[in-house]
């Protein structure tokens, strides 16, 4: 068997990424930033960030980049393919796990950090029904992976989020098909995982 490798290249910068964490956030707030993160674009260092790697993108002989169906993550790749000459494949079960809304007065406050970690909370609960799951998200970023590595027998990147990466590598570490070789979930950070032979 030949050796397959995986590079996972999270999406360049997004203000969303850069707010200060402590910052005091209402209900109504945290809910409105939770709503938009699906149409968050990259910043002007975020395409500086891609445009940095994507030489190093266009060196590892790759067959195709995946890419999350998320606008920040479809940048990125159509970046990294104008670059390369990958066609790109849209995946929309790469998608970031979202964090949960957050009930309440709308006026309640929390710094922002707060805010996350209770809405985390609510990801983690199994009778959450209004989003999806921690457990939901992994089987679904479980399925994707299988997908793409049987769909292509060569090397390929997946362009994509913190979140979903780091599921993966609980899958890769519970599979002895595969190895994490480098972890890097930063802004435009590649992680490189190896079929086991």
């Amino acid at each position: 068997m030949t050796q397959q490798t995986v590079y996972l290249i999270r999406h360049g910068e997004v203000n969303g990424n850069i707010l200060h964490l402590h910052r005091r956030v209402t209900v109504a707030e945290f809910n409105a930033i939770v709503r938009e993160l699906p149409n968050e674009t990259i910043n002007e260092r975020g395409i500086a960030q891609i445009r940095a790697i994507a030489p190093q993108i266009a060196s590892f002989n790759l067959d195709c980049l995946y890419s999350s169906a998320l606008l920040r993550a479809r940048q990125t790749a159509e970046i990294l393919a104008e670059e390369t000459n990958l066609r790109i494949i849209i995946r929309d079960d790469l998608h970031e796990i979202l964090p949960a809304t957050l009930s309440g007065p709308p006026s309640r406050t929390y710094s922002l950090r707060g805010a996350y970690i209770r809405s985390g909370l609510r990801l983690a609960l199994p009778w959450t029904r209004d989003t999806e799951t921690v457990y939901q998200a992994f089987n679904r970023v479980r399925r994707a992976w299988q997908a793409m590595t049987s769909e292509t027998a060569g090397n390929f990147a997946v362009v994509g989020h913190q979140g979903v990466f780091r599921l993966l590598f609980l899958w890769v570490h519970l599979s002895p098909r595969w190895k994490l070789v480098r972890g890097d979930t930063r802004n435009s950070g590649i992680s490189v995982i190896a079929r086991r032979f």
